[in-house]
């Protein structure tokens, strides 16, 4: 699997574009908003000769899912969202109002099952609630990666202060899915750079037991 890296919007959200030797791709985060932005993409895909297959949201944050009536229209594909997130998707356009996006309402997102295959390669979708309560990580085994969303960064973890957003709930995902993945796995986060399992087991601050 190859990945590609694209920091979009003024929030610098990561979105990520992942494919295999198939040329099926998928896109991971939708914060490509400007036409500047959507271009970027566009002309990612077509150097690299992909062909997009399907559009998953870890959440549905304003600034995670501005692009999405971009991706779905353009490409023809299908956005997926965990359930328990499509509230979050309901009130994006009133809440990205109070930060200049004007959303076009995107298609309705199909639910994210518990896998996201494309060409070769398959993803397994860890429900990992905190930050929001459909939040999602994205990981796999084979390939030693995991997509955390909003859930883990580098150094830090997601903001819980947001509607459906549960402290206690996010310490459970982090400690108790998050952590049980190996030291060795690349965490790719929604925002800022990436890291691994292992380094935020030991060095985040937020991870370390109360002393």
């Amino acid at each position: 699997m190859k990945i590609k890296t694209l920091i979009l919007n003024s929030f610098r959200v990561n979105m990520y574009i992942a494919w295999d030797e198939s040329g099926e791709c998928i896109f991971i985060d939708a914060p490509c908003y400007t036409d500047k932005e959507q271009d970027r993409v566009e002309r990612f895909i077509v150097a690299q000769n992909l062909k997009p297959v399907a559009l998953v949201n870890t959440h549905a944050h304003v600034d995670h899912v501005v692009g999405n009536a971009f991706l779905c229209r353009r490409y023809g594909i299908d956005s997926y969202l965990h359930s328990d997130d499509f509230y979050n998707l309901d009130g994006a356009a009133a809440y990205g109002s109070m930060f200049g996006f004007a959303l076009q309402a995107p298609p309705a997102p199909k639910i994210l099952g518990d896998t996201v295959v494309f060409g070769s390669t398959q993803l397994r979708a860890l429900h990992t609630p905190g930050h929001s309560k459909g939040s999602v990580s994205l990981y796999s085994e084979k390939e030693g990666v995991v997509f955390t969303g909003d859930t883990l960064f580098k150094g830090s973890i997601g903001r819980s202060d947001l509607p459906g957003g549960d402290l206690n709930e996010l310490l459970s995902s982090l400690h108790l899915v998050l952590m049980s993945l190996p030291d060795a796995t690349t965490v790719m986060p929604g925002h800022g750079f990436e890291t691994s399992i292992g380094s935020e087991r030991w060095q985040n601050p937020f991870l370390q037991p109360e002393s």
